[in-house]
């Protein structure tokens, strides 16, 4: 039987069936490749192999158009998913490997890093509420550093461990209207940070235990330092501090060398007057002093009686 070449037609025992170009009897060219289950594949052939550039249409209402390499897709191609979704962007053996975007039903976008048909690497993901997120990623999950944007305005710039903040990052927080530097455990605040309350103008530093205070100081609006202790994050215990002890923490909040302590102000002395000055004013002290005297005696008593002789 002679081998076909250029352009025919060969049906198969399961149900398939093919119609385009051979070479030595294998499909070789351009041509389609009909499915017993209703797909069907139009493109360029390489040894009976799908490979180059072609049109796959899914019986399952989804379609491929790309790039082909030993009938699977290889290289840059855009899928349309059944739902709607469609990935734009590099292939490797059939999955999604490389910069692709893909576009979800929910019309959520992410662009960036894919490996084995998973989000892995660098992207962006932005989801239909208008919340984003910016970073690594790493088996469909965020992991790494990255920054998060919240639908209700808050903000959280740091680690991620399996799709959760975890590790040190900035919070910036819309509903608290709060700004808290430190570290997370599990999504909350959880070990050593600082958290300014922007609406009180007040500032906590110190110990966070799943999302809420323990212990340490508070730098209050009206600039005075106090230590502090809570209990389920309701103050249980306020000390004053003294005023070196506070310059202290402020100094170091700020970044700033302890100033030096102030000196203590001593009265100066008074003027001491000459020594002429001094005998004048002795002897006009010495005259009054007379005046007051002789101004002053005794005026004579009742007599007392005389004794018979």
């Amino acid at each position: 039987m002679a081998l076909l070449n250029g352009f025919g037609r060969e049906e198969y025992p399961n149900g398939d069936s093919y119609e385009g170009e051979f070479k030595r009897g294998a499909r070789h060219g351009r041509g389609t490749f009909y499915r017993a289950d209703g797909g069907r594949y139009e493109g360029e052939f390489k040894e009976g192999m799908m490979e180059g550039t072609g049109t796959y249409f899914y019986s399952g209402d989804e379609e491929y158009e790309g790039q082909w390499y030993d009938s699977q897709r290889h290289g840059t191609g855009a899928f349309k998913y059944h739902d709607k979704s469609v990935y734009d962007g590099k292939w490797q053996k059939d999955l999604r490997h490389g910069q692709g975007q893909m576009r979800y039903g929910d019309n959520g976008v992410f662009s960036g890093m894919w490996a084995d048909d998973l989000r892995h690497g660098q992207g962006q993901m932005t989801w239909k509420d208008g919340a984003e997120y910016t970073g690594a990623w790493e088996l469909d999950l965020r992991h790494g550093r990255g920054d998060m944007k919240m639908a209700n305005g808050s903000n959280y710039d740091g680690d991620f461990i399996e799709d959760i903040p975890n590790g040190k990052g900035k919070l910036y927080d819309a509903d608290e209207k709060s700004s808290y530097e430190g570290q997370f455990k599990e999504g909350l605040r959880d070990g050593e940070g600082t958290c300014e309350y922007l609406k009180l103008g007040d500032k906590f530093r110190g110990d966070w235990r799943l999302g809420a205070r323990v212990k340490g100081i508070v730098f209050l609006k009206e600039g005075e330092v106090v230590r502090v202790a809570y209990l389920n994050d309701s103050m249980i215990q306020r000390e004053k501090l003294g005023w070196r002890e506070q310059r202290r923490l402020i100094a170091e909040d700020r970044g700033e060398p302890m100033p030096p302590d102030e000196p203590e102000v001593i009265p100066a002395p008074a003027a001491v007057e000459s020594t002429e000055a001094v005998e004048a004013a002795v002897e006009d002290a010495e005259r009054a002093g007379s005046k007051e005297r002789a101004g002053s005696k005794l005026e004579p008593g009742p007599a007392e009686p005389i004794a018979a002789s």
